[in-house]
């Protein structure tokens, strides 16, 4: 199982452009919120004390959430690509059950999900403390590690729902491209 696992991560990391574009609807949140909708809400957002960093860190809860989903669907389309190629008839003939094949997907995907999540948590919060002195309370750190770990999990078992009824890649990308937007 953990040799399914391990091979699942080194095929989601070595596609660099499968990488980029399993982060680009996290990604066009956050530069949409700086280009064009943070000085419209901050100046809703006047009489708020310090708005500008319960704004940056919502948009980071939020932006969080959407790395984990799409990230988690795109690394879960090996999944699909091995049920299309039959790849994964040849897993079945291992001594590996069917539970640990799908719990070795589910594993890689959650795992995905959290480094990405961790990448975007350390980008945002990089970006926000150069241009709004935003300062992350350390104390709190453990608590983001969990709930993104948390997160993950959770996104590998609602989109696993959707993979469950999807046998050609084809039908994933277009799910995976509404999931993104």
């Amino acid at each position: 199982m953990i040799t399914l696992t391990r091979r699942n991560l080194l095929l989601y990391f070595r596609n660099r452009p499968g990488v980029f574009f399993s982060l680009l609807g996290a990604m066009i949140s956050f530069l949409l919120y700086i280009v064009f909708l943070k000085k419209s809400m901050i100046s809703s957002w006047k009489t708020v004390p310090s708005s500008h960093q319960l704004l940056d860190f919502w948009l980071i809860g939020g932006t969080l959430s959407v790395t984990a989903i799409t990230t988690t669907l795109t690394s879960l389309g090996q999944l699909v690509k091995d049920k299309e190629r039959k790849v994964i008839k040849d897993f079945y003939l291992t001594n590996l059950s069917h539970f640990e094949i799908t719990m070795s997907y589910m594993l890689s995907a959650a795992l995905i999900g959290f480094i990405m999540q961790i990448v975007m948590f350390a980008l945002m919060i990089g970006y926000f403390s150069i241009t709004d002195n935003l300062t992350m309370p350390w104390e709190s750190l453990p608590a983001v590690i969990c709930v993104a770990l948390f997160s993950s999990l959770l996104a590998v078992v609602i989109n696993m729902l959707f993979i469950q009824f999807i046998s050609r890649f084809d039908s994933l990308n277009a799910i995976g491209t509404i999931v993104g937007t």
